[in-house]
């Protein structure tokens, strides 16, 4: 839920203190009772089973009913649960209930929130004019190491633009739009000259219609990020101001300030192991630069590092030490991120969810915009939907009021994922639409990953399969390109696999696994060993299926990955079916109808399709042709399972059989809660409410109500209401005419007579009432106003040999290497990828086979377009390129040569902007960069030293950023071969040795 401090009747219950409060004063609460408080508080938003609590209380010994209820009433007497409405609410035979609002207690008083006044700021990337190839880094490092300068100063809100994740136009009007559609107050937007021997920086702020223009000169990079920033706080805060404070990096050196802004450039190109080297080597240089531990938590949380707990711990003591509420929350927040990554949610979630409580009174509305969707993303994965949505309502308030589309595209994304978990998928598949085009016009590349991600799995899932499989390139293409966190490129490759497992390409599965590195390997909640389960279900390799999808729900379980959880169960029921493992699949079913986050309306009807075959194994016709039916004609069931369950009824054993009932037209249903007729059915709290006033219904009716409900298009047999509710218990049915006789007595205390249960005389029960439309809230994609469409550059991508597309459509090894690279190019030198279809038709009109022919005829149709003709060839372990790029102003050609294809597209683009650049500024200085010259002075006299493993640092630094780098690689390989240092699969230094 969305509070860690509730308010009860005369005091308060902080969750995450461990502390009961009455009058501010701390209560005793002895060790049973405050297990049972703090379990029952967390999940308030449903029924805790008894089940649940006595696993709470087990580490206090051994659990008896006597000993539950004797807990039950400990903690009744704590928070003075003696009034006549009853906070500890007892659901008979079921469990327990919180029953409290949920009010935002924890939310300190207006006066102490963050100012809409107070000045905030976001710099986009320069646009660098020098022809320098030592400069390319320049475009977001020198940005970046600006705006961390200037966030010192707190009487400054400056966003991140490069946690937009985007990928930034080369048009001053266009960068301006996406960047004030971050909603900050000022927008800057900057670039970068040679004039004489100096550097020129030019800095536009635009402050709503006023413009400035700030000048500075500098001989080198480092020189100009100081001035800069003066002359920023200046401009923003104003003259009076100027002299208020001075910023924290005067006294760092010019050496560490550009490492510093080439680490802030790795991490923008999402090369986050680079950016942790460097950082990690600027803490061995400069230990005090300003901010680094923050920097250096943020980075090794995006790579998942185990020295992140250990800085993490460093960083939130020096913030309490010094009571530095904003150092805490941010901290707080870096370390969810962490959490998540490795897969600890729940602990993931504490630590969001303390990091926001603390950022609410000193952090900017945009911070907590984005700490709530994190938030929010965290408790979907654990199944909390209830808390999720007061997430993102308050998240979204928030947006809207600062104007952040992009923080707005982020709310949507997760209320179109809200909406598929709810069953409404065709309204999902609409919101994914729209979102996607939306990520494409604000070059929203990590977002349009996602969406692209959640619109496949629609498809698939909907059997939709042609149109998912264009989703899925876009998806898989786009995160490979970009390198996306671990998680959600697993993610995407597991849809993707899925697909290729029902269009039967078990080669292209392969393919695409070959790309990513060993599940074993990966900390991923499961997701990437499923990829490699629907690739050995689509090569017919049962046996490796089944265990690749045990590992998988093994993982998924242990890091509490419930909503992971419901769409693998029916793949791993199916392959321990089919490789002959029936005890296990039995066993995999009964457990999930033990779980209380598996009893949903959409699971239990998929997995009528697992159940189905297993009878079918067992030889128990009768029962698999029951199971089938019922799959045909469930409203929940997704098109997918109906279809593989009617695949499995193709040949009827009996001829004579009924055909299934027609299915329902799909209604829209919440999965936890049922509108219908002025009634409310809330299967989580257990809860009927009529007219607004909640109805006392015992266990049973309650299950029976819900069970009419969800299948309210049929009559419900006796003999199936036994066999659900009672689960074949020795009744009698007289039992069930007795709950039907409660129902409708619930039903008469309201107002409401247009919800009845009906009997059919000896067939058993209908419900009959008018469900509630729920309004198409497709209105709230409106929020995102379009943007002016901004003209494309084509990218068509070639293939060398033979000259034209199709020339090697039978060697398709290198495909998916081809299509990574192709969008890498595309996405980091702002290309747009032209379909394979309208390259092959341009190429088809060409008057020969040479390159220079086909541009020309590619060019015909579409003028402006680029041309890759390239060549892929594996050797070893590595990929080696060779390419022509011929461009409207210029011709590139040669070979590369690396592990990743990703790594051959970000190089290939690097040679292309510079080559632009080098046409607007044809006066080119020296490439080798002073600072490039000062690390290996510095690696140089490290070996000198014996202090292997520093040199072994600094060039694994230099080598991130020039691989060809020629005297590096020699050094480091000289070391190597003297037994100083060792590497990993990537070529990198994993642990280094100090000379002896």
């Amino acid at each position: 839920m969305s509070e860690v401090v509730i308010t009860l009747p005369g005091g308060s219950l902080d969750l995450l203190g461990g502390r009961l409060l009455r009058d501010g004063e701390a209560v005793k609460v002895e060790p049973r009772a405050w297990r049972v408080l703090e379990r029952l508080a967390r999940f308030r938003h449903r029924v805790v089973t008894k089940e649940e609590l006595a696993a709470a209380l087990r580490p206090e010994g051994a659990v008896s009913e006597g000993a539950l209820r004797q807990a039950i009433r400990a903690a009744r007497r704590a928070i003075g649960d003696d009034g006549p409405q009853p906070i500890i609410r007892s659901i008979p035979r079921v469990g327990y209930i919180f029953d409290i609002p949920s009010a935002p207690a924890s939310q300190p008083a207006a006066v102490e929130l963050p100012r809409e006044s107070v000045p905030s700021v976001i710099i986009g990337p320069l646009r660098n004019h020098t022809g320098r190839p030592s400069l390319h880094w320049a475009t977001h490092g020198l940005v970046a190491c600006i705006a961390h300068g200037l966030s010192i100063d707190r009487r400054i809100q400056v966003q991140d633009a490069l946690s937009l994740e985007t990928s930034w136009p080369e048009g001053q009007v266009r960068m301006l739009q996406m960047l004030r559609a971050a909603g900050a107050h000022c927008a800057v937007v900057g670039s970068l000259r040679l004039a004489g021997g100096e550097l020129a920086l030019e800095l536009n702020v635009h402050n709503q219609d006023k413009k400035s223009v700030i000048a500075i000169h500098a001989a080198d990079p480092a020189g100009l990020v100081l001035p800069a920033i003066a002359a920023l706080r200046q401009t923003v805060l104003g003259d009076g101001k100027r002299r208020a404070s001075a910023h924290g990096m005067s006294g760092c050196s010019p050496l560490s300030i550009e490492l510093f802004a080439r680490a802030k450039h790795y991490a923008a190109m999402s090369r986050h192991p680079a950016a942790l080297r460097a950082l990690a080597l600027l803490q061995q240089l400069e230990p005090e630069f300003p901010g680094l531990d923050l920097e250096l938590l943020r980075a090794q949380a995006v790579c998942g590092s185990d020295d992140g707990l250990r800085t993490a711990a460093r960083l939130l003591e020096t913030a309490r030490r010094g009571q530095d509420r904003c150092l805490e929350a941010q901290g707080q927040q870096h370390l969810g991120t962490l959490l998540h990554v490795k897969g600890r949610l729940r602990e993931a979630a504490q630590s969001l969810e303390h990091g926001l409580v603390l950022g609410r009174a000193c952090m900017p509305p945009h911070w907590q915009g984005y700490a709530l969707t994190l938030l929010a993303s965290v408790e979907c994965r654990l199944g909390e939907l209830h808390s999720v949505q007061a997430r993102l309502d308050e998240a979204q308030a928030i947006f809207t009021r600062i104007g952040s589309q992009w923080g707005l595209l982020t709310v949507l994304w997760l209320r179109a994922i809200m909406t598929s978990l709810s069953g409404h998928a065709e309204q999902s598949i609409r919101w994914n639409r729209k979102l996607a085009n939306a990520a494409r016009r604000l070059n929203a590349n990590t977002a349009l990953v996602s969406v692209c991600l959640n619109l496949a799995g629609e498809l698939v899932y909907a059997d939709r399969l042609d149109e998912a499989r264009e989703c899925a390139e876009e998806a898989t293409a786009t995160a490979l390109a970009i390198e996306v966190d671990v998680g959600l490129l697993s993610t995407v490759v597991n849809i993707h696999c899925l697909l290729h497992r029902l269009q039967g390409r078990p080669d292209a599965a392969a393919e695409l696994l070959s790309l990513l590195p060993q599940p074993d390997r990966m900390q991923d909640a499961g997701y990437l060993w499923q990829a490699h389960g629907h690739a050995a279900t689509a090569a017919g390799r049962v046996d490796e299926a089944a265990d690749c999808f045990l590992r998988a729900a093994a993982e998924c379980r242990e890091q509490g990955n419930r909503a992971g959880e419901a769409p693998l169960l029916p793949w791993l029921v199916e392959a321990l079916v089919r490789c002959g493992r029936l005890a296990a699949a039995q066993a995999e079913l009964e457990r999930a109808d033990a779980q209380a986050h598996l009893q949903d309306e959409t699971t239990t009807a998929n997995l009528l399709y697992p159940r189905a075959l297993l009878a079918r194994w067992h030889r128990q016709e009768p029962e698999a042709e029951t199971l089938l039916a019922r799959l045909a004609t469930a409203p929940a069931a997704l098109p997918l399972f109906r279809r593989l369950g009617r695949e499995l009824s193709a040949v009827p054993i009996d001829p004579r059989r009924e055909h299934p009932m027609p299915m329902a037209p799909p209604n829209g249903v919440m999965r936890r809660e049922y509108r219908f007729s002025q009634c409310v059915l809330d299967v989580e709290r257990r809860e009927l409410w009529v007219d607004g006033r909640r109805q006392t219904l015992e266990p049973r009716p309650f299950d029976v109500l819900v069970h009419l409900y969800r299948n309210r298009h049929r009559v419900v047999t006796l003999d199936e209401l036994l066999d659900t509710v009672w689960r074949r218990a020795m009744v009698s049915p007289e039992v069930v005419a007795q709950a039907i006789t409660k129902i409708r007595q619930a039903m008469r205390r309201g107002k409401t007579h247009a919800v009845r249960v009906h009997t059919v005389y000896r067939k058993g029960y209908q419900l009959r009432a008018d469900a509630h439309a729920e309004a198409d809230d497709d209105i709230a994609a409106a929020l995102l106003p379009a943007l002016y469409a901004a003209p494309e550059r084509l990218l068509a991508i070639v293939p060398l040999s033979g000259g034209k597309p199709g020339a090697d459509g039978d060697d398709r090894e290198l495909g998916y290497s081809l299509d990574v690279l192709g969008y890498a190019l595309a996405v980091h030198s702002r290309l747009k990828r032209m379909s394979d279809a309208e390259a092959k038709a341009g190429a088809d009109g060409a008057l020969a086979a040479s390159p220079d022919a086909i541009a020309a005829a590619i060019g015909t149709r579409s003028p402006a377009a680029h041309i890759l003709f390239a060549r892929l060839m594996r050797r070893d372990a590595s990929l080696t390129l060779t390419y022509v790029l011929i461009t409207p102003t210029t011709r590139i050609e040669g070979s590369l040569r690396d592990r990743s294809p990703a790594e051959l597209g970000r190089r290939l683009a690097a040679k292309l902007l510079l080559s632009d650049a080098a046409a607007e500024a044809p006066c080119l200085a020296a490439d080798e960069s002073v600072w490039m010259t000062q690390m290996l002075d510095l690696a140089s006299r490290a070996i000198e030293d014996r202090r292997a493993g520093i040199a072994m640092q600094i060039l694994d630094v230099i080598l991130d950023q020039d691989a060809d780098h020629d005297l590096a690689a020699d050094l480091k390989a000289r070391i190597i071969d003297a037994g100083h240092g060792t590497q990993d699969s990537t070529g990198r230094t994993n642990k280094s040795a100090s000379a002896p």
